[in-house]
């Protein structure tokens, strides 16, 4: 048995539609999966179709063989129907118009859907298809499916297919007076007392920048078609959003209309268990109050209710340009400076064409590098302005593949900033993530994406810091600036790992920010104009790092960055990693928003580190170092692609173009980390220690040497000592001290060391290699003897001297010299003592000072007047 079927509460679309099934399928029996409309019901008692429509108690559903279902493809929607879909042998056909995701319980079924306003239309196409007539009579009906479900054409869902479909049933001989007749029906008493009770109620609210309507109406019986009298009510007060609850009897029925594209009705009747479309949508709800739903539908569109991301929201600006009389050469050098791949071609900064790095190219290869812009630029474009909905962005660079749209001040035509394919792309994946891959909401263009965090700021940040960001916003909307905090600041918030680093970027001009900052918190500020950058110092001795939003490129690798203005989306890709490349908008619209156009919270949740550009270790290989202090401060994995650019710099030997300065300043910070030898061990696989000096050791013995240090730092935060050690100068120092001196001095050389320390360094691997065989020796040492060895260390060089002998005995020796030798050493006599003893100056003075440092050290002398004895005794007999 074949059977047609459609949703519960069947209108006019529904009994169209099955009547449309019926001619393709003419076995078929008609059955209302549940109850119908009342004027459908009322057309069915004039005009009953020829065939009948069967009741479900006379359907043995054990014989139906075969599932037509129009209107729906929710199988919650079909009541009793729904059991067949259990069946492995149920052949289900679908028709629909609701251009959404198909549940799974129908991944084998033969699904037809098309966008469209009305199933009526789609399956008139199809009967078109197959040149299959309608009377005059089914005609009529027709034209009621299709002019109820689209408000008679009039709703947003409309489509040309509709008016196509409307227009060729009326040509068929539709009777439009019954269509008018049932289409606008008067309104009964009972229908008239819930309409006064629904304008009555009517309440407005923002919610989430978005402008809806609520009410509610009640009544102990049931009164029907309810929404065609939420319909009248959305009419009369010319309403873009509705959401009415009505309590019927016993049940709560959820029925809303929506003109707009920023709210989606369908979306949230489904999560009340019922559906619909974007426009048009209902739900029916048992075993709750009217005030349970009505709390219940809030929390539903707090969640679900976002503004529509504008054209503003996502373009860059400023934007480099070009004209056009410049030449195709000049052209080209913008593009690869800027990494771009189309330019905005200007003329009286407004866009006349649009120029490709294909163009550019392909014309440079034909040697004609000195040929104009306007020659070869594309002038047939699409436009946008600022205020146009982002989504209207899909058509052009999709469907009329424009690489770049340019954004223009309605008013004067100039170029006001563009958007990319990339741009649309980055929402379009964000939208897929931030919805858990839910192709019903897939790039509807909600701003949803954009999450306020202001919550997050309060519960994780000191509230002086969270007051000194508050202070700073005020400031920054009296400025009427845009400010945002960037970078680490952001990343470790997301971590909630302690970061005090303020660091703002200004779209407009930084330097002056900067200046008002300081006035204002009574600090000072440095600038640095060639950077756009400045440092803003407060009482505190706290600081705030302000930069111009700016854009950069690099004259050649390793090379310092040459900056230019731009926006905050510029500037965020010009940073090392996805990582760091998020911000947090302090003021204005969208204030205490998260910015991540580059889904770096997504790589902080998988703990990867990935580049935004595979030229980013070209232009600058310092980020090798830094993707490994990531990477191992974080436990986190460079990606796959971002260590394949890596491994590519590294062999093209990219690091040695770093200066000296810059390469130790990063092996610094590198060796500053909690755990360096991590980092270490992540150089030696990169073979990045064999760059900096090809003779580091890099055996075991080696390895198990600065594994020990941690220890040793351990212990020696335990240990009285006049001057604690610098952790990372032991590590350094590691690399180094047992290096030939050639070698070293190499080193010293490729990385700048400046020569106070190589000094230092130099003393130290001089009186080490004696240290250890002192140490190593087996023989017994007095304390003056230990205390004379180490002496000549520096503190750090102490330290790895005892990662290296690593036994008791150097122990022992190392805590009696920190916690007894050093302080017993200091002598109480003086040059004039022993001159006032009648001793001559001379080279006999350093003897003395040296056995009277000896006596104190080994406990052979206490005092002053003990001191006296000693010398009068060993040398003024």
């Amino acid at each position: 048995m074949q059977v047609i079927t459609t949703h519960l509460n069947a209108d006019f679309d529904c009994l169209a539609s099955m009547v449309a099934a019926r001619k393709l399928y003419p076995s078929a029996r008609l059955v209302f999966s549940g109850s119908a409309e009342k004027a459908v019901n009322e057309y069915l008692k004039q005009f009953p179709p020829s065939f009948g429509i069967s009741r479900i108690k006379d359907i043995d559903l054990d014989e139906v063989s075969q599932l037509i279902i129009v209107d729906t493809h929710d199988p919650r929607r079909i009541g009793i129907f729904q059991s067949l879909l259990d069946k492995p042998d149920m052949d289900v056909h679908i028709y629909d118009h609701h251009p959404e995701e198909v549940a799974d319980v129908f991944a084998e079924a033969q699904c037809t859907i098309r966008k469209r306003g009305a199933s009526t239309t789609l399956l008139c196409e199809i009967l078109e298809e197959k040149n299959i007539s309608l009377t005059p009579e089914e005609s009529t009906l027709m034209v009621l499916g299709i002019f109820q479900d689209t408000q008679s054409l009039f709703s947003v869902s409309t489509t040309p297919e509709d008016f196509a479909a409307a227009g060729k049933l009326v040509a068929s001989g539709a009777n439009m007076d019954t269509v008018a007749r049932f289409v606008q029906p008067r309104l009964n008493p009972q229908q008239i007392g819930i309409l006064n009770q629904l304008v009555s109620n009517i309440e407005s609210h923002n919610i989430n920048g978005v402008e809806v309507t609520m009410t509610t109406a009640s009544e102990d019986f049931y009164v029907e078609d309810v929404s065609y009298v939420v319909s009248q009510v959305m009419d009369l007060e010319n309403l873009k959003a509705l959401f009415a609850l009505v309590r019927l009897d016993q049940g709560v029925y959820m029925i809303a209309r929506s003109r707009c594209d920023e709210v989606n009705v369908a979306e949230v009747a489904r999560r009340l268990g019922g559906g619909g479309h974007s426009c048009a949508a209902s739900a029916s709800i048992k075993e709750q109050t009217l005030v349970q739903v009505r709390e219940k539908l809030f929390e539903l569109l707090q969640d679900s209710l976002q503004p529509l991301h504008r054209v503003r929201d996502i373009m860059h600006f400023p934007v480099q340009s070009a004209t056009e009389d410049e030449s195709l050469l000049s052209v080209e050098k913008t593009l690869t400076r800027f990494n771009l791949n189309t330019l905005p071609v200007l003329a009286d900064e407004k866009p006349v064409g649009l120029i490709t790095r294909q163009i550019v190219e392909k014309a440079i290869h034909h040697k004609m590098k000195n040929a104009r812009v306007k020659d070869f630029m594309v002038c047939e474009f699409s436009v946008t302005t600022p205020d146009a909905y982002f989504k209207s962005i899909a058509p052009i660079v999709i469907e009329e593949k424009q690489k770049l749209v340019p954004v223009v001040d309605p008013d004067s035509k100039n170029l006001a900033g563009i958007i990319s394919r990339g741009d649309l792309l980055r929402v379009l994946h964000r939208d897929i993530v931030s919805n858990e891959f839910d192709t019903q909401r897939l790039f509807d263009g909600k701003s949803g994406s954009m999450k306020n965090v202001k919550s997050l700021l309060k519960e994780r940040l000191q509230k002086e810091v969270m007051a000194l960001l508050d202070s700073i916003a005020q400031i920054a909307d009296r400025e009427k600036v845009d400010v945002y905090v960037v970078g680490g600041f952001v990343r470790d918030l997301l971590l909630n790992i302690q970061n005090l680093d303020i660091d703002l970027v200004v779209e407009g001009d930084g330097i002056a920010f900067a200046k008002t900052l300081a006035r204002e918190f009574n600090g000072r500020a440095k600038s640095h104009a060639k950077f756009g950058t400045s440092v803003v110092l407060l009482k505190d001795r706290s600081r705030i790092d302000v930069a111009t939003a700016r854009m950069e490129y690099y004259s050649h690798p390793g090379a310092l960055p040459k900056v230019e203005r731009s926006s905050v989306k510029s500037d965020l890709f010009r940073r090392d990693f996805t990582i760091n490349s998020m911000a947090v908008k302090l003021n204005g619209q969208g204030a205490f928003c998260l910015i991540d156009y580059f889904n770096g919270a997504m790589d902080l949740k998988e703990g990867s580190i990935r580049v935004l550009h595979n030229l980013s270790f070209i232009e600058d290989p310092c980020r090798i170092f830094r993707a490994i202090r990531f990477e191992q401060r974080f436990n986190f994995r460079i990606g796959r692609q971002t260590r394949a650019f890596m491994k590519s710099a590294i062999k093209n030997n990219l690091v040695n173009q770093l200066s000296g300065t810059r390469l130790m300043n990063e092996l610094k910070l590198l060796l500053l980390e909690s755990d360096p030898v991590k980092c270490l061990d992540r150089m030696r696989e990169l073979s990045l220690l064999y760059l900096i000096a090809p003779d580091i050791a890099e055996d075991d013995s080696h390895k198990l040497v600065l594994e020990k240090i941690d220890g040793v730092l351990t212990w020696a935060k335990m240990v009285p000592m006049s001057k604690k050690p610098e952790a990372w100068f032991v590590y350094f120092h590691a690399l180094f001290i047992v290096m030939k001196n050639a070698a070293f001095e190499k080193a010293m050389e490729r990385l700048h060391i400046p020569m106070k320390i190589r000094i230092r360094m130099r003393a130290d691997r001089e009186h080490f290699i004696q240290a250890k065989h002192e140490f190593n020796g087996g023989r017994e040492l007095k304390p003056s003897e230990v205390y004379d060895v180490l002496s000549e260390l520096s503190t750090e060089a102490v330290i790895l001297l005892l990662a290296v002998c690593s036994n008791e005995q150097v122990n022992k020796h190392a805590t009696l010299y920190f916690n007894q030798y050093c302080a017993s050493a200091k002598t109480e006599l003086t040059g004039e003592d022993l001159i006032g003893m009648g001793m001559e100056p001379g080279p006999v003075f350093q003897d003395v000072f040296k056995s009277l440092q000896d006596a104190r050290v080994n406990g052979q002398v206490t005092s002053r007047d003990e001191e006296v004895v000693l010398v009068e005794s060993q040398f003024l007999k």
